[in-house]
């Protein structure tokens, strides 16, 4: 059955790929999203901007691969309670120490947009704001991120926490176990309402945590069908009834797409194997490297094709300056955190 070959290069420990390649396509959909979700395309290509306009759903994904990977990773090098500080020091080197490398890059592209297009009177920047976005606590004194993607590494940060702490009862083979820490977790959702707590993400990342589950044997097949079933139908009523967005039934169809292709996806693509790659750092500088290089030639084009290929040849630009900023920042991050 194909559900197993998920289970032998799980059991080799060798690298599941339709993950890696998984993080290249979702990252590549937020980027359009932001990017080309553009009127101006519209004479070009409607489906172009049609599609683009799903693109957030690249998140939906992000939050399944993470339920997936981060226990199955844990699980790998035999995470116990006693390891929660380990495990978070080394959370705050591989993730954190990117992301704060990030606000100083878009400090930085910001001071480069002011001066050499000369929008601006002033270098318009909230330093408090800069400040505060180091650590997640402009959240708390009511700021905003000064890039939109950042709320999406407060919510993992938060799912850190939880795995870590509830990571024992997730793995006990014991049903009452298991779902006794699910309905802990869930019942949390009745006290907290907004899309920045990872109370309001959970069910997506329970998709994840079934398959992982599933996986290294915890679960069989039924229970995670059907448990990844119940959950998207409860993430479908809580969406829909609870938060009212009316995107509900995309944000299943985007869980149900990044199960099957974590599950049924073999074969290795090398352009999508090396942007899952860079996929974290290409996530982190896409918004300031875009928005640094859109001015220079945008406002003199007027043809949707010219704009669509400038477009195009900044996305390249954008690729390679994330490949180069996985190299000197996010590689080496990940290296001094396998030491903790």
């Amino acid at each position: 059955m194909k559900f197993n070959s998920l289970r032998k290069q799980v059991s080799n420990r060798s690298q599941v790929n339709s993950v890696q390649m998984l993080r290249g396509i979702a990252c590549l959909a937020v980027y359009f999203v932001h990017f080309f979700y553009d009127q101006k395309l519209l004479p070009v290509s409607k489906l172009l901007v049609k599609a683009s306009g799903y693109g957030y759903l690249g998140v939906q994904v992000f939050f399944v691969i993470s339920g997936f990977i981060i226990p199955l990773s844990m699980y790998r090098n035999k995470y116990d309670i006693q390891n929660f500080g380990s495990l978070f020091k080394r959370r705050i080197i591989r993730i954190e120490l990117p992301y704060v490398a990030s606000i100083v890059l878009f400090v930085l592209l910001k001071f480069i947009g002011y001066t050499a297009y000369g929008t601006q009177k002033t270098f318009d920047i909230d330093w408090s704001t800069v400040l505060l976005n180091i650590g997640y606590l402009n959240v708390f004194w009511g700021k905003e991120f000064i890039n939109h993607v950042y709320w999406t590494l407060f919510v993992e940060l938060q799912f850190y926490i939880y795995i870590g702490l509830f990571f024992g009862a997730i793995i006990n083979k014991r049903f009452w176990v298991r779902h006794v820490a699910y309905l802990v977790i869930f019942g949390l959702n009745y006290w907290w309402v907004g899309s920045l707590l990872f109370h309001s993400h959970i069910l997506i990342f329970m998709v994840g945590i079934f398959a992982f589950q599933y996986a290294v044997k915890i679960i069989g097949l039924p229970e995670m069908l059907i448990g990844s079933a119940i959950v998207l139908f409860g993430n479908y009523y809580w969406t829909s009834n609870i938060l009212h967005l009316d995107n509900s039934a995309l944000i299943a169809l985007a869980s149900i797409f990044a199960l099957g292709f974590i599950f049924f996806v073999k074969q290795r693509w090398r352009v999508l194997d090396f942007l899952g790659k860079i996929s974290f750092s290409l996530y982190l500088i896409h918004v300031p490297v875009t928005l640094v290089l859109l001015p220079i030639l945008e406002p003199y084009l007027h043809r949707p094709y010219y704009i669509l290929i400038y477009k195009l040849g900044i996305l390249i630009c954008t690729i390679g300056m994330s490949y180069i900023y996985y190299e000197n920042i996010e590689k080496p991050a990940m290296s001094l955190s396998r030491k903790v």
